[in-house]
């Protein structure tokens, strides 16, 4: 138990680490895009199907869907006190803004397709208030050090590590929704925004509103796709799928002005 423990910490927080340093190598927008990849939940989910089986981890995604709805408050949230307040505040606000929401989704019924409505209304919603109403633009500075950076991926790794290992206390709409906490974005943000100022870090997570997306449609991917392919066919497919979006979605980036960072 101890090793796969340190097996599940590890991998994730190697994941995360690369996330954010992408960021810093390529820019907000592309990075944004780019932290929109299954990188966190994607162990998760993996460690739920073979633990739990599949229609326990086929109505986790689908709570999951609406998880990510919190998600985006959490982004916004962050967003909106950056402008005036630091990294730790700003996270405050975003972890209060995520507390706000999860009630409400937490309440809603394991429908992927109803998840899927109401995850998209929230992000467009989201990524709109944000354009309207922060300072975005799409400039990043080097980071310092990689000391800090490595701890806070560890204690990343840790936390989903910990949700995966519980998952059979938490139960099955528990589970969908702490597996999608933005672990990794609450990495992501605090990290960009002392390495690069909060003008970066808002740009990062604006466009991490829309690289979510990604999140989403490999959760509606195992949640529609368990029950009609069975687990190992929807997982491979729901990876895919998040791939494609995020290519699609880091390709667009680049054709944006100054999306090269």
């Amino acid at each position: 138990m101890i090793f796969e423990l340190a097996v599940r910490a590890g991998s994730t927080a190697l994941i995360v680490i690369a996330a954010t340093l992408a960021i810093e190598r390529f820019g907000p927008r592309i990075g944004g895009s780019l932290a929109g990849l299954p990188i966190v939940i994607g162990p998760g989910f993996f460690f739920l199907i073979r633990d739990h089986g599949a229609a326990f981890a086929a109505d986790a995604a689908a709570t999951s869907l609406f998880s990510l709805a919190a998600t985006e408050a959490f982004l916004l949230g962050y967003c909106l006190a950056a402008q005036r307040a630091g990294p730790f505040l700003s996270l405050a606000a975003a972890i209060l803004a995520w507390l706000t929401v999860v009630p409400f989704v937490a309440a809603m019924p394991p429908m992927p397709f109803l998840g899927a409505a109401v995850f998209t209304a929230s992000g467009l919603a989201a990524y709109l208030l944000v354009r309207a109403f922060a300072k975005v633009r799409a400039s990043a500075r080097g980071g310092r050090g990689l000391a800090p950076l490595l701890l806070r991926g560890l204690l990343a790794g840790l936390l989903v590590a910990g949700v995966t290992v519980l998952s059979a206390q938490l139960g099955a709409a528990w589970s969908g929704l702490l597996v999608t906490f933005p672990v990794g974005f609450t990495v992501i943000s605090v990290t960009v925004h002392q390495r690069a100022g909060s003008v970066a870090a808002i740009a990062t997570l604006n466009a991490a509103m829309l690289g979510t997306f990604s999140l989403a449609i490999f959760s509606f991917g195992l949640a529609v796709g368990i029950p009609l392919l069975g687990s190992t066919a929807a997982y491979g497919l729901a990876l895919l799928g998040g791939l494609a979006a995020t290519s699609f979605l880091t390709l667009w980036s680049r054709q944006q002005p100054g999306g090269t960072g």
